[in-house]
Protein backbone atom coordinates (compact mmCIF):
# COMPACT_ATOMS: atom_id res chain seq x y z
CA UNK A 1 0.00 0.00 0.00
CA UNK A 2 1.51 3.27 -0.80
CA UNK A 3 1.77 6.03 1.23
CA UNK A 4 0.26 9.58 0.83
CA UNK A 5 3.88 10.99 -0.49
CA UNK A 6 3.80 8.95 -2.91
CA UNK A 7 4.01 10.65 -6.31
CA UNK A 8 3.63 7.43 -8.96
CA UNK A 9 1.41 4.86 -8.31
CA UNK A 10 2.79 1.79 -7.29
CA UNK A 11 6.32 3.46 -5.89
CA UNK A 12 5.35 3.40 -2.12
CA UNK A 13 8.03 2.23 0.72
CA UNK A 14 6.87 -0.99 1.04
CA UNK A 15 7.72 -1.91 -2.94
CA UNK A 16 11.08 -0.98 -2.69
CA UNK A 17 12.73 -3.12 0.63
CA UNK A 18 13.46 -6.38 -1.14
CA UNK A 19 14.96 -6.00 -4.55
CA UNK A 20 17.48 -7.59 -7.17
CA UNK A 21 19.87 -5.18 -8.57
CA UNK A 22 22.09 -5.88 -11.12
CA UNK A 23 25.36 -3.66 -11.92
CA UNK A 24 25.62 -3.78 -15.44
CA UNK A 25 28.71 -1.42 -15.83
CA UNK A 26 31.54 -3.66 -15.32
CA UNK A 27 34.39 -1.02 -15.15
CA UNK A 28 32.43 0.88 -12.40
CA UNK A 29 31.47 -2.03 -10.17
CA UNK A 30 34.49 -2.09 -8.38
CA UNK A 31 34.31 0.88 -7.13
CA UNK A 32 30.41 0.81 -7.05
CA UNK A 33 30.29 -2.47 -4.68
CA UNK A 34 32.44 -1.21 -1.79
CA UNK A 35 29.65 1.82 -1.39
CA UNK A 36 26.65 -0.24 -2.41
CA UNK A 37 27.11 -3.76 -0.74
CA UNK A 38 25.86 -4.32 2.35
CA UNK A 39 22.78 -1.96 1.74
CA UNK A 40 19.84 -3.42 3.61
CA UNK A 41 17.12 -5.15 1.10
CA UNK A 42 19.42 -5.29 -1.70
CA UNK A 43 20.84 -7.86 -3.25
CA UNK A 44 23.70 -7.11 -5.98
CA UNK A 45 24.35 -9.32 -9.29
CA UNK A 46 27.37 -8.20 -11.81
CA UNK A 47 26.80 -8.83 -15.13
CA UNK A 48 28.09 -6.49 -18.42
CA UNK A 49 25.76 -8.14 -20.59
CA UNK A 50 21.47 -8.04 -19.82
CA UNK A 51 20.64 -11.29 -20.83
CA UNK A 52 17.60 -12.65 -18.37
CA UNK A 53 14.80 -10.94 -16.77
CA UNK A 54 15.72 -11.34 -12.85
CA UNK A 55 16.07 -7.74 -11.58
CA UNK A 56 14.24 -5.00 -10.56
CA UNK A 57 16.66 -2.65 -10.85
CA UNK A 58 19.45 -2.36 -13.11
CA UNK A 59 22.26 0.06 -13.23
CA UNK A 60 24.66 1.04 -16.23
CA UNK A 61 25.79 3.34 -18.44
CA UNK A 62 24.41 2.32 -21.86
CA UNK A 63 22.68 -0.01 -23.45
CA UNK A 64 22.76 -1.43 -27.29
CA UNK A 65 19.77 -1.35 -29.29
CA UNK A 66 17.46 -4.22 -28.09
CA UNK A 67 18.75 -5.00 -25.05
CA UNK A 68 16.48 -3.87 -22.55
CA UNK A 69 13.52 -5.57 -24.37
CA UNK A 70 11.30 -7.65 -22.70
CA UNK A 71 12.58 -6.68 -19.47
CA UNK A 72 9.24 -7.02 -17.30
CA UNK A 73 9.97 -7.52 -13.87
CA UNK A 74 12.36 -4.22 -14.32
CA UNK A 75 11.17 -1.57 -11.83
CA UNK A 76 13.86 1.50 -12.20
CA UNK A 77 17.28 1.73 -14.21
CA UNK A 78 20.10 3.99 -12.78
CA UNK A 79 22.21 5.08 -15.39
CA UNK A 80 25.82 6.01 -14.44
CA UNK A 81 25.92 8.81 -16.95
CA UNK A 82 23.87 11.08 -17.85
CA UNK A 83 22.07 10.90 -21.67
CA UNK A 84 18.89 9.11 -22.20
CA UNK A 85 18.53 8.96 -25.65
CA UNK A 86 19.66 5.39 -26.42
CA UNK A 87 16.55 3.88 -24.41
CA UNK A 88 14.14 4.31 -26.95
CA UNK A 89 16.52 1.91 -29.39
CA UNK A 90 17.50 -0.11 -26.38
CA UNK A 91 13.86 -1.29 -26.11
CA UNK A 92 13.09 -0.17 -22.47
CA UNK A 93 9.92 -0.42 -21.84
CA UNK A 94 6.91 2.28 -20.63
CA UNK A 95 6.45 3.15 -16.95
CA UNK A 96 10.18 2.21 -15.57
CA UNK A 97 11.56 4.69 -13.73
CA UNK A 98 14.40 6.12 -14.84
CA UNK A 99 16.98 8.27 -12.80
CA UNK A 100 20.55 9.56 -13.78
CA UNK A 101 23.79 10.65 -12.11
CA UNK A 102 23.94 13.86 -13.87
CA UNK A 103 24.63 15.88 -11.23
CA UNK A 104 27.77 14.05 -10.37
CA UNK A 105 29.89 15.28 -13.23
CA UNK A 106 29.00 18.70 -12.95
CA UNK A 107 32.07 20.33 -12.08
CA UNK A 108 34.33 18.20 -13.73
CA UNK A 109 32.79 18.87 -17.12
CA UNK A 110 32.25 22.80 -16.79
CA UNK A 111 36.11 22.55 -15.68
CA UNK A 112 36.73 20.55 -18.73
CA UNK A 113 34.89 22.84 -21.10
CA UNK A 114 36.45 26.02 -19.89
CA UNK A 115 39.51 24.30 -20.11
CA UNK A 116 39.86 23.74 -23.88
CA UNK A 117 38.21 26.84 -24.70
CA UNK A 118 40.98 28.32 -22.79
CA UNK A 119 43.68 25.63 -24.70
CA UNK A 120 42.47 27.34 -28.55
CA UNK A 121 42.78 30.78 -27.22
CA UNK A 122 46.46 30.34 -25.82
CA UNK A 123 47.26 28.70 -28.63
CA UNK A 124 48.36 25.46 -26.33
CA UNK A 125 48.40 22.62 -28.92
CA UNK A 126 51.30 24.40 -30.42
CA UNK A 127 53.25 23.81 -27.31
CA UNK A 128 52.50 19.94 -27.29
CA UNK A 129 55.41 17.99 -28.00
CA UNK A 130 57.54 20.90 -29.35
CA UNK A 131 60.89 22.27 -28.10
CA UNK A 132 61.65 25.15 -30.63
CA UNK A 133 57.85 26.96 -30.10
CA UNK A 134 59.33 30.53 -30.88
CA UNK A 135 60.29 32.61 -27.78
CA UNK A 136 58.40 35.88 -26.92
CA UNK A 137 55.84 35.38 -29.53
CA UNK A 138 52.11 34.04 -29.27
CA UNK A 139 48.80 34.20 -31.21
CA UNK A 140 47.19 33.55 -27.83
CA UNK A 141 44.04 36.10 -27.23
CA UNK A 142 42.40 37.23 -24.21
CA UNK A 143 38.74 35.11 -23.10
CA UNK A 144 38.46 37.95 -20.35
CA UNK A 145 36.15 40.26 -22.03
CA UNK A 146 35.47 37.82 -24.80
CA UNK A 147 31.37 37.02 -25.53
CA UNK A 148 31.04 33.22 -25.27
CA UNK A 149 27.52 31.68 -26.39
CA UNK A 150 26.81 28.67 -24.27
CA UNK A 151 24.19 26.50 -25.74
CA UNK A 152 21.81 24.90 -23.58
CA UNK A 153 21.30 25.63 -19.71
CA UNK A 154 21.36 22.55 -17.87
CA UNK A 155 23.29 21.78 -14.89
CA UNK A 156 26.62 22.03 -17.08
CA UNK A 157 25.75 24.62 -19.02
CA UNK A 158 25.17 26.69 -15.73
CA UNK A 159 28.05 25.54 -14.37
CA UNK A 160 30.07 26.69 -17.29
CA UNK A 161 28.24 30.35 -17.26
CA UNK A 162 29.10 30.84 -13.68
CA UNK A 163 32.94 29.97 -14.53
CA UNK A 164 33.18 32.53 -17.63
CA UNK A 165 31.61 34.75 -15.74
CA UNK A 166 34.27 34.45 -13.18
CA UNK A 167 36.81 34.73 -15.62
CA UNK A 168 35.90 38.09 -17.07
CA UNK A 169 33.80 36.83 -19.90
CA UNK A 170 30.58 37.57 -20.47
CA UNK A 171 28.64 34.27 -21.24
CA UNK A 172 24.92 34.13 -23.23
CA UNK A 173 22.47 31.50 -22.61
CA UNK A 174 21.28 29.63 -25.45
CA UNK A 175 17.80 27.95 -24.26
CA UNK A 176 14.94 27.16 -26.38
CA UNK A 177 13.03 29.65 -26.01
CA UNK A 178 14.90 32.62 -24.58
CA UNK A 179 12.41 33.59 -22.05
CA UNK A 180 14.54 32.60 -18.92
CA UNK A 181 16.76 34.28 -16.75
CA UNK A 182 20.27 32.47 -16.74
CA UNK A 183 21.95 33.39 -13.80
CA UNK A 184 25.48 34.60 -14.66
CA UNK A 185 24.66 35.17 -17.90
CA UNK A 186 24.22 38.71 -19.41
CA UNK A 187 21.17 37.66 -21.41
CA UNK A 188 19.48 34.64 -22.89
CA UNK A 189 18.68 34.09 -26.43
CA UNK A 190 16.20 31.56 -28.26
CA UNK A 191 18.32 28.68 -29.83
CA UNK A 192 16.43 29.57 -32.93
CA UNK A 193 18.15 32.77 -32.49
CA UNK A 194 21.70 31.30 -32.45
CA UNK A 195 22.45 31.78 -36.36
CA UNK A 196 21.10 35.46 -36.00
CA UNK A 197 23.55 36.01 -32.96
CA UNK A 198 26.58 34.24 -34.31
CA UNK A 199 28.22 37.39 -35.77
CA UNK A 200 28.55 39.32 -33.07
CA UNK A 201 29.90 35.98 -30.65
CA UNK A 202 33.54 35.36 -29.88
CA UNK A 203 33.57 31.89 -28.72
CA UNK A 204 30.70 28.88 -28.72
CA UNK A 205 30.47 26.59 -26.11
CA UNK A 206 28.16 23.38 -26.34
CA UNK A 207 26.54 21.97 -23.10
CA UNK A 208 23.53 19.82 -24.98
CA UNK A 209 22.10 16.61 -24.48
CA UNK A 210 20.66 14.36 -26.69
CA UNK A 211 17.07 14.56 -27.84
CA UNK A 212 14.88 15.65 -31.45
CA UNK A 213 14.85 18.78 -30.26
CA UNK A 214 18.88 18.83 -29.93
CA UNK A 215 19.91 17.28 -32.96
CA UNK A 216 21.33 19.68 -35.48
CA UNK A 217 20.84 22.78 -33.50
CA UNK A 218 24.21 23.61 -33.84
CA UNK A 219 24.21 23.77 -37.73
CA UNK A 220 26.21 25.12 -40.90
CA UNK A 221 23.90 28.12 -40.10
CA UNK A 222 25.42 28.69 -37.20
CA UNK A 223 28.93 27.73 -37.41
CA UNK A 224 29.53 29.60 -40.62
CA UNK A 225 28.09 32.58 -39.21
CA UNK A 226 30.97 32.77 -36.51
CA UNK A 227 33.27 35.06 -37.08
CA UNK A 228 36.54 34.05 -37.93
CA UNK A 229 38.50 34.46 -34.77
CA UNK A 230 36.12 32.16 -33.38
CA UNK A 231 36.36 28.99 -30.72
CA UNK A 232 33.62 25.88 -30.71
CA UNK A 233 34.02 23.60 -27.78
CA UNK A 234 31.61 20.62 -27.44
CA UNK A 235 30.98 18.76 -24.20
CA UNK A 236 27.29 17.88 -24.87
CA UNK A 237 26.00 15.17 -27.51
CA UNK A 238 28.13 15.08 -31.01
CA UNK A 239 25.15 14.94 -33.16
CA UNK A 240 24.23 18.41 -31.64
CA UNK A 241 26.51 19.71 -34.08
CA UNK A 242 26.70 19.48 -37.32
CA UNK A 243 30.44 18.19 -37.78
CA UNK A 244 30.39 17.77 -40.96
CA UNK A 245 30.21 21.15 -41.53
CA UNK A 246 32.40 22.43 -38.71
CA UNK A 247 35.12 20.28 -40.18
CA UNK A 248 34.93 21.90 -43.57
CA UNK A 249 34.98 25.00 -42.01
CA UNK A 250 38.21 24.64 -39.58
CA UNK A 251 39.95 22.96 -42.86
CA UNK A 252 38.99 26.33 -44.97
CA UNK A 253 40.43 28.44 -42.26
CA UNK A 254 37.21 29.53 -41.34
CA UNK A 255 37.65 29.55 -37.29
CA UNK A 256 40.20 29.99 -34.53
CA UNK A 257 39.48 26.02 -33.33
CA UNK A 258 37.51 23.11 -31.98
CA UNK A 259 37.71 21.27 -29.32
CA UNK A 260 36.04 18.01 -28.99
CA UNK A 261 35.15 16.06 -26.41
CA UNK A 262 32.22 13.91 -28.10
CA UNK A 263 31.79 11.66 -31.30
CA UNK A 264 29.74 10.30 -33.38
CA UNK A 265 31.71 7.34 -33.50
CA UNK A 266 33.33 6.21 -30.48
CA UNK A 267 36.20 4.91 -30.01
CA UNK A 268 37.15 6.53 -32.92
CA UNK A 269 38.67 4.20 -35.35
CA UNK A 270 41.80 4.31 -35.86
CA UNK A 271 43.24 6.50 -38.74
CA UNK A 272 39.67 8.00 -38.79
CA UNK A 273 39.95 11.17 -40.72
CA UNK A 274 39.04 13.22 -38.04
CA UNK A 275 42.31 13.12 -36.80
CA UNK A 276 43.66 14.92 -40.30
CA UNK A 277 41.50 17.95 -39.23
CA UNK A 278 43.72 21.16 -38.40
CA UNK A 279 43.44 23.42 -35.47
CA UNK A 280 40.72 20.41 -34.08
CA UNK A 281 41.71 18.75 -30.68
CA UNK A 282 39.77 15.51 -30.49
CA UNK A 283 39.56 14.44 -26.47
CA UNK A 284 38.44 10.78 -26.01
CA UNK A 285 35.74 11.58 -24.37
CA UNK A 286 36.57 12.00 -20.75
CA UNK A 287 35.59 15.62 -20.21
CA UNK A 288 33.34 14.10 -16.65
CA UNK A 289 36.25 12.01 -15.28
CA UNK A 290 37.39 12.83 -11.86
CA UNK A 291 38.39 10.22 -9.03
CA UNK A 292 35.79 10.53 -6.71
CA UNK A 293 33.21 10.01 -9.96
CA UNK A 294 32.80 6.08 -9.05
CA UNK A 295 31.61 6.89 -5.81
CA UNK A 296 29.46 10.27 -5.89
CA UNK A 297 27.47 7.71 -8.43
CA UNK A 298 26.88 5.05 -5.96
CA UNK A 299 25.83 7.79 -3.58
CA UNK A 300 23.42 8.79 -5.69
CA UNK A 301 22.07 5.71 -6.74
CA UNK A 302 21.31 5.13 -2.90
CA UNK A 303 20.22 8.71 -2.60
CA UNK A 304 17.40 8.09 -4.67
CA UNK A 305 16.43 4.69 -3.21
CA UNK A 306 16.23 6.31 -0.26
CA UNK A 307 13.81 8.40 -1.60
CA UNK A 308 11.74 5.63 -2.93
CA UNK A 309 11.63 3.72 0.09
CA UNK A 310 10.52 7.22 1.84
CA UNK A 311 7.74 7.08 -0.88
CA UNK A 312 8.88 9.93 -2.36
CA UNK A 313 9.60 10.76 -6.06
CA UNK A 314 13.89 10.08 -6.35
CA UNK A 315 15.27 13.46 -6.98
CA UNK A 316 17.22 12.27 -10.42
CA UNK A 317 13.96 11.13 -12.40
CA UNK A 318 14.78 12.29 -15.24
CA UNK A 319 11.39 12.92 -16.98
CA UNK A 320 12.41 11.12 -20.45
CA UNK A 321 10.78 7.54 -20.17
CA UNK A 322 10.10 6.35 -23.21
CA UNK A 323 6.36 6.78 -24.27
CA UNK A 324 5.75 9.22 -21.86
CA UNK A 325 3.79 11.78 -23.62
CA UNK A 326 5.88 14.59 -22.85
CA UNK A 327 9.26 15.37 -22.04
CA UNK A 328 11.08 18.86 -20.46
CA UNK A 329 12.94 21.08 -22.45
CA UNK A 330 16.51 19.64 -22.89
CA UNK A 331 18.10 23.36 -23.35
CA UNK A 332 15.83 25.45 -20.31
CA UNK A 333 16.92 25.02 -16.77
CA UNK A 334 14.97 22.96 -14.90
CA UNK A 335 13.98 23.17 -11.24
CA UNK A 336 15.82 24.13 -8.45
CA UNK A 337 17.78 21.08 -7.22
CA UNK A 338 18.00 19.73 -3.70
CA UNK A 339 20.95 21.37 -1.76
CA UNK A 340 21.97 17.87 -1.14
CA UNK A 341 22.93 17.28 -4.71
CA UNK A 342 26.18 17.47 -5.16
CA UNK A 343 27.46 19.99 -7.97
CA UNK A 344 23.73 20.70 -8.88
CA UNK A 345 24.64 24.33 -9.05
Amino acid sequence: MTTSTDRRPGAGPAGWHDLDVRLAHSKMAPQLLPVLDGTPGVRLHVSETVTADDADVLVGFQFPPGSLAGLERLRWLHLTGTGTDHLAAAGLRPGVLVTNSAAVPVTAVAEYAVSGLLMLLKDLPELVGRQDAPWYRSGAVMLAGSTVAVAGAGRIGRAVVGLLAALGAHPVAVTRRGDVPVPGAVRTVAADRLAAEAPHLDHLVACLPGSDGTRGLIGRDVLAALPAHAAVVNVGRADTVDNRALHALLRAGALRGAFVDVHETEPLPDGDPVHTVPRLVVSPHRAFAFPGEPGEVARTFLANLDDLRAGLAPRDLTGRRPGDPTTPDPTTPGPTPRPSERNAT
